[in-house]
This record gives C-alpha cells, structure tokens and sequence, in this order.
C-alpha cells in the first residue's frame, strides 16, 4: 500500500508526503504501517517523507496548510483530514475525492445533502465537475482540463454565479451556463 502514493509523487512530480498515524498509541496497527512506509521511503530517495502524529496534522493543516503536498493515511485518518480540509476551503461541495490504487483510480462526486435538501436547481455542480477535470488530465486531456478550470475560476470570481452552498443564490443552472459561456 505504501508505494502506490510514491509512485503518485513521482509521476506528479511532488517532491513531499506526509505520513499521518497514531503510531504512538497504537503501537503495532500503526507502527506496521509506519515501519512499512519507512522501508518504502527508502527507495524513493527524489521524495521527502515525513511522519506526523494525526492530532498535530489536524492542527497543522488548519495553521499551516502550505506545508502539505501528498498526505498518506489510511481510511479513518483520511476521512478525517479530508473533512477537516473542506471545512478550510468552503465545504464538501468545494472538493474532490480521487483514490488512486495500483492500477485503478475512482474519481468521485462529493455533494452535500440530497435533492429533498438542496432543492432542484439548487446544487452546485462544481463537484461533478471538479473529479472530471481530474479525469481528463490524467488520461491525457491536460490542456483541455486547464481551459475548463480557467473557465470555471472565472466564472467564480463573480459573486452573482456562486450557488446557496458558496454563499450565493445562483442555481445549478446559472453557474452552468456561466462556465460554458467563460469557455467561449
């Protein structure tokens, strides 16, 4: 399990992961994983690895989240780190989940609450969008991801496109419109 975000890091040029446990407490479920990503780091010499204690990288990414390149953690600490870090960036809906696996990624759509909820016409589709332009660029598309995360900044720097979930009151389809019209 290790090598896979090393090989991520290498592909995607990231020069930096963190590797987050409880290795203190939980000396032999975490250590294993620890003492694993150790050994793995060994080969990847081009890539700085580092270790923190969960309850610190929860801190730390709040205080000082440029720190952070590639966090490595298993499924409860990932959880974790990955709602604390959508609260510091505007929520679930502000996100993207990409698991990448040997030999498999999953891009997936994270959304808040369902339609009874939001409303229809209500969502914000930047979280369809967001794990498609992911997608793209890692099947080659890169070019045609970045003229679409252009298109989709722009239209977010007007206050007037932004959905309920953003602070706005545009709907689903206003935001649409206005990132196909930018890509124009």
């Amino acid at each position: 399990m290790c090598r896979c975000p090393f090989n991520f890091a290498k592909h995607g040029r990231r020069k930096l992961l963190h590797f987050i446990h409880q290795a203190n407490i939980l000396k032999l479920a975490d250590g294993l994983f620890l003492d694993c990503f150790r050994r793995v780091a060994a080969e990847f010499p081009q890539i700085q690895a580092k270790d923190m204690i969960v309850d610190n990288a929860c801190m730390q990414l709040v205080s000082r989240p440029q720190q952070f390149d590639v966090l490595v953690a298993g499924n409860l600490y990932g959880d974790l780190l990955s709602d604390l870090g959508a609260g510091l960036i505007g929520g679930i809906s502000a996100t993207a989940a990409i698991s990448y696996g040997d030999g498999v990624r999953v891009y997936d759509a994270i959304h808040g609450g369902p339609r009874e909820a939001v409303g229809a016409d209500r969502a914000n589709p930047l979280p369809l969008l967001t794990p498609a332009l992911a997608m793209l660029s890692d099947l080659g598309h890169a070019e045609a991801a970045a003229r679409i995360r252009r298109a989709t900044e722009q239209t977010l720097a007007d206050k007037t496109n932004w959905t309920a979930d953003l602070g706005g009151s545009a709907t689903t389809t206003r935001m649409t419109d206005a990132i196909i019209a930018a890509l124009k």
